[in-house]
């Protein structure tokens, strides 16, 4: 796959354009293509050219505003009918932290499929060990629930969750209705172990391949995730490989690599998961044939970028030199999209530009190529190893795969040629640094080729570490490209802003605006650099802006939310004196000490400021009407470049986020409050003000929002209020605009209090105070010794005694008596009149105990009944001190909401606001606010507040949730409440209970358990040494289905078993004397008639018990799977001799085609 290198705008397309090259010299049967297309033609009157004012009511303050063109292609192609398959391994090797890091991964990508719109039952999740689990989300209530129950424990088999996933995909695909409708499927793998079934892999891996790459009408993409390095790193990559679309691998060797990688596979599956993205079709024209019609078999289907403009294929196995393409769009079924397209299906014409060694544009899709063809080397390698050919045969394959390799190492060096004569360094360096990339890329997969010549093989590290560096790149390039979709865009959008502010400029009264500001006033508001005052930028049609210090995460880019406001500076800069200075930085410096780059633990400096601060953002602020007809202009590029390090980046939301942001960070630092604090604090206001008075869907939804979040908790969280610190200062210059009275400030205030902490808690206390939770029951002076331990052991004795009374039974001979009775009975009910039954002479098999169970006596069996919590009772000091550091975590966020309530509280007018920052905000340090508000309530309501909020950290959970308690409406002030309207103390009560009762649950569960082993163990034991076969079908009947008859197949590998033909007969055939032992139903329902063992308990019967049956009688328990298996076991066991002549010479055949190897 190539990556789009055209540069132009997508906006105002009128003719398609191509870049081709070839990128391989001397073959001009591959070809890179890279094209754009104008917008599909409407036949409604749909396509319109929307202004940003229109745009902008389409969005909230916590959404990004929707590209005009863009928008209309989304709404023409409309919704696609998508799934989404979520496969965990939960085997033995995931214990521990694995298994935790996989589950916080899997909630945090099923949280952002829901925000993105994507209905829970079009979500699957799979937990696989040697078996797979299949649930089919929201279908059962507790989704979360189930998740955090998980356990792991077994081996990994990969085949299992396979064959679930095709089945259910099979599934999918008939519910649908109609095989020509388009189907997307996104796989989702979260595994660190190797398969334990190579055979069994090695043939669900074609039928999965099948599925994803050659249903017609199915698009597939493969994302996989290897935890800890022993993660199987050929089956993921081939995993990641194996879809239609180029997946993601990521490698995620510590817990705290989980969340930077969901956030770039978020990026990559973006807001639009259920949209259905634009295809056209290209055929190749050579020349002299440009009039000719192309064939069916000709046409190439392409899926454009998300802009829905770009596209690029590598088209192989075809020469071409021309300089014609035709190209239409893609025909697809009209249930699902372009209902509103031309169905003329017309065919147009692209002209083809060829680019040489020389143009950048090249170097970019080149690398890219090579990145791409790396990967593919690397399979073939492994399909290399893993062969049974010869050796020298595989040194041949080898010898190729070298060839191709230096042919792509020549090719990288040219390319670095050409990126280092480029004069200009700004437009260099990209280059350089894809380029160089490519090359680590290069040698990483030299020293695995290197391992393939030495050991036949890829190692496993190393192919960990080539994957790593391979996809990191790949999927640097995909998030650069969604970047470089919002570019095309915004460029046309940018193009004329020199135009408006000179037409704005020439306007101005500058000798009027020079006469009514003061010297001070000009003088404190001047750029640092040029000394010019605003009025005099204002005149080179320039504006001033604020100057501050930022850091952001590449989430950043889709929310601008994320966005870390670090500080703010005293010294102001004008738009250009910025650029100026971040194109000097960049021109001596690496970009990411100048910007920062999106790592969020940098100290970057773009330009010092008065006092040497580090500046790497300026926000453009509002001083008068006419400074910010020019600023609101101006805005846009620099905040573009903030939140994405792109000018062109810009989205509107981010002027409705970033302003108050940093209104929000000049709250947090009012202490203490200086005149210039002040005069600067209202400058960030009323630019707040200003942004909010023109934001159409700010001023509609803002109360309403308000009123919601106060009234119920499922309208607080992340999907409904992106950031809280934002939704406060949209919500303080309401009130200044008057879409909010004071009157109803007022009345809000005491829930709009409680529930805004209680919810900030909520976000950050995963985050700030995990480590210090521990055990919840240690917070209730849980004795676990007395309480849990002796009542356990106690639990135990009576269980004993209990199982005691109910079996007094002396002897074995009425067991084996009563399961022939059981079998008698059955043959009654099934088969009507029985025949007198000659029981055996022989000996009967003595048992240490019974399974049946009678009552002889009355018995009462045993409860462990949970110990009642003393509602008086007192935190310990240690206790305490936790719950002191926990507050202390969250204190800092809880500070700020406090601040930000308190001048909202304050009222509208300035002069109250100023009151309120000098004498409670600048008389108190952070976190000074949020301790005195911990400080109002009884220990046991923070403990509450804070432990419900640990309970419901995941958004899901709280959403979840019927109903939340509200701790925080008692205060120390009040007389002590009771129980029955003290909501803490009820939320603390319930905990408890659930702790314990699932804790006494373990110990039930594992005393019963043991109890039923020593039954089966004791089943096992008649099941194996009987004579009686009758006794032998009874007790099978007993067990109802082979999944509960584990041990009964174990005894059937023991050396020493009684009658084994007859016994082993019973369990894989189900039957004994016509009667059916067995009551298995498979999923549909319907009756399971015959059983097929698996692999692994079908040689443990063989290895013991081979010549009781014959080569063809083995052949018949598993007719499909195993029978080339057997043959080679009687070999590799050395008991061919044991078969007659003819099947000798089968099985000799059969081992030698099978294995590659001679005869031992």
């Amino acid at each position: 796959m190539a990556t789009n290198t055209l540069q132009d705008t997508t906006e105002g397309i009128q003719e398609a354009v191509c870049q081709a090259f070839h990128p391989v010299d001397g073959n001009d049967s591959v070809t890179v293509l890279s094209f754009k297309v104008p917008a599909p033609i409407i036949i409604q009157d749909e396509a319109v050219n929307m202004t940003e004012a229109e745009a902008e009511t389409q969005t909230s303050s916590s959404s990004s505003l929707p590209d005009p063109v863009t928008s209309t292609v989304a709404k023409t192609f409309g919704a696609k009918e998508a799934f989404f398959h979520i496969c965990l391994d939960i085997s033995g090797s995931m214990s521990g932290s694995g298994l935790n890091c996989a589950k916080v991964a899997m909630s945090k990508l099923i949280d952002h499929l829901e925000a993105s719109g994507v209905p829970a039952h079009r979500i699957t999740v799979y937990t696989f060990k040697s078996t797979c689990t299949i649930r089919r989300w929201g279908e059962v209530p507790n989704d979360r629930e189930w998740l955090d129950s998980v356990r792991a424990g077994g081996g990994t088999r990969f085949a299992s969750v396979f064959r679930a996933v095709i089945e259910v995909a099979e599934q999918q695909r008939k519910d649908i209705g109609r095989d020509d409708i388009d189907m997307d499927l996104s796989l989702f793998f979260f595994t660190d172990g190797a398969d334990g079934d190579i055979g069994a892999q090695r043939l669900a891996k074609v039928e999965l391949e099948q599925l994803l790459k050659k249903t017609p009408h199915l698009e597939s993409t493969v994302h996989t995730f290897g935890f800890t390095a022993s993660h199987d790193a050929s089956l993921l990559s081939w995993l990641t490989s194996t879809g239609t679309n180029g997946g993601c691998f990521q490698y995620i060797r510590e817990s705290r690599d989980i969340e930077a990688s969901m956030v770039t596979t978020m990026d990559l599956i973006g807001d639009n998961a259920m949209q259905a993205q634009r295809k056209v079709e290209i055929a190749l024209v050579d020349e002299g044939q440009e009039g000719a019609e192309p064939k069916t078999e000709d046409w190439i289907t392409v899926k454009l970028e998300v802009d829905g403009f770009s596209g690029s294929t590598v088209v192989r196995d075809r020469e071409y030199n021309g300089s014609k393409i035709v190209w239409r769009e893609h025909e697809a079924a009209e249930s699902t999209t372009m209902t509103a397209i031309n169905r003329a299906n017309i065919v147009r014409d692209m002209s083809v530009k060829w680019l040489n060694e020389e143009d950048m544009d090249r170097v970019l899709g080149m690398t890219t190529f090579i990145q791409y063809e790396l990967l593919r080397l690397v399979e073939a390698i492994s399909t290399i190893g893993g062969s049974r050919k010869s050796a020298q045969e595989k040194r041949e394959e080898l010898l190729v795969i070298d060839t191709e390799t230096e042919a792509y190492s020549r090719a990288l060096g040219a390319l670095m040629s050409a990126s280092a004569r480029n004069k200009i360094k700004a437009v260099r360096e990209p280059y350089m640094v894809a380029c160089q990339r490519t090359k680590s890329l290069l040698q990483s997969f030299l020293s695995l080729k290197a391992d393939a010549h030495k050991q036949g093989t890829i190692s496993n590290t190393s192919l960990a570490t080539f994957n790593s560096l391979a996809y990191g790149g790949i999927t640097e390039a995909k998030l650069k490209a969604k970047l470089d979709s919002r570019a095309g865009k915004n460029t046309a959008l940018f193009a004329d802003i020199d135009t408006k502010v000179a037409e704005i400029v020439a306007q101005m009264d500058f000798a009027k605006m020079e006469a009514e500001v003061s010297e001070d006033t000009k003088r404190e508001l001047s750029c640092a650099f040029s000394t010019n005052s605003y009025i005099e930028a204002l005149q080179d049609g320039d504006c001033l802006c604020m100057t501050l210090d930022v850091t952001r995460s590449a989430a950043t880019i889709a929310d601008a939310s994320q966005l870390q406001i670090k500080s703010i500076f005293p010294t102001y800069l004008t738009s250009s004196m910025f650029t100026m200075a971040l194109g000097h930085a960049l021109s001596s410096d690496h970009p990411e000490n100048v910007h920062g780059g999106f790592r969020q633990d940098t100290n970057a400096s773009i330009a010092p400021g008065l006092a040497h601060e580090n500046i790497t953002a300026v926000m453009p602020i509002f001083i008068n009407k006419e400074h910010w007809e020019v600023a609101k202009l101006r805005m846009k590029p620099i905040l573009g470049y903030v939140v994405t390090l792109d000018a062109t980046g810009y989205t509107y939301s981010q002027s409705t986020t970033v302003p108050f942001l940093v209104l929000a960070k000049a709250i947090e630092d009012s202490f203490p409050m200086t005149e210039f604090k002040q005069r600067q604090f209202q400058l960030i206001l009323d630019t707040c003000d200003v942004i909010y008075l023109s934001s159409r869907s700010l001023r509609e939804t803002t109360n309403t929002m308000v009123k919601d979040f106060c009234a119920s908790h499922v309208n607080r969280t992340v999907d409904v209020v992106t950031n809280n610190f934002i939704f406060l200062g949209h919500v303080l210059c309401a009130l200044r605009a008057g879409d909010l009275t004071a009157e109803e400030v007022a009345e809000l205030m005491p829930q709009l209090e409680i529930a805004m902490v209680e919810e900030q808690i909520r976000r950050d206390i995963a985050s700030k105070a995990t480590p210090l939770m521990g055990h919840i029951l240690d917070w209730f002076c849980v004795d676990f010794r007395r309480d849990i331990i002796h009542c356990g052991n106690a639990y135990r004795e009576q269980h004993a005694a209990y199982v005691k009374a109910l079996d007094p039974m002396d002897g074995h001979g009425a067991v084996e008596q009563s399961y022939r009775t059981t079998f008698l009975n059955a043959c009654k009910q099934q088969l009507g009149a029985v025949d007198t039954i000659t029981e055996s002479t022989l000996t009967e098999t003595d048992v240490p105990a019974s399974l049946a169970v009678t009552e002889a006596t009355p018995c009462v069996e045993p409860v462990m009944e949970i110990p009642v919590l003393d509602l008086k009772w007192l935190l310990t000091n240690r206790s305490a001190e936790r719950l002191g550091l926990i507050q202390a975590a969250v204190a800092e966020s809880v500070d700020k909401v406090l601040r930000l309530l308190t001048l909202i509280s304050a009222g509208p007018s300035n002069e109250k606001i100023q009151h309120a920052l000098t004498s409670e905000l600048g008389a108190h340090d952070v976190p000074a606010m949020g301790q005195r508000f911990f400080n109002r309530f009884p220990v046991k309501v923070n403990l509450a507040t804070l432990l419900q909020a640990y309970a419901h950290c995941k958004n899901a959970d709280r959403r979840s949730m019927m109903k939340i308690m509200t701790p925080f409406q008692y205060t120390r002030s009040e007389t002590a409440p009771s129980l029955e309207n003290d909501e803490g103390l009820q939320y603390l009560v319930s905990l408890y209970r659930v702790k314990m009762t699932h804790l006494v649950g373990e110990i039930v569960s594992e005393v019963q358990q043991a109890f039923r082993d020593s039954q089966n163990n004791v089943a096992a034991s008649i099941f194996c040494n009987t004579n009686s076969l009758e006794a032998a079908a009874g007790l099978l009947l007993e067990a109802g289905t082979r999944g509960k008859s584990g041990l009964l197949f174990t005894s059937c590998a023991q050396r020493r078993m009684t009658r084994p033909r007859e016994k082993i007969q019973m369990l894989i055939e189900g039957m004994f004397r016509g009667l059916r032992l067995f009551s298995d139903k498979c999923s549909t329902g319907d009756n399971i008639l015959h059983w097929n063992p698996c692999k692994k308990t079908l040689y443990r019967m063989f290895k013991n018990h081979h010549s009781e049956f014959s080569l063809t009688e083995w052949r018949q328990f598993h007719p499909t799977r195993f029978d080339d298996y057997l043959a080679c076991r009687y070999v590799l066991d050395g008991i061919v001799n044991e078969l007659p002549e003819d099947e000798r010479v089968q099985v000799r055949q059969i081992y030698v085609s099978t294995t590659g190897r001679n005869l031992p």
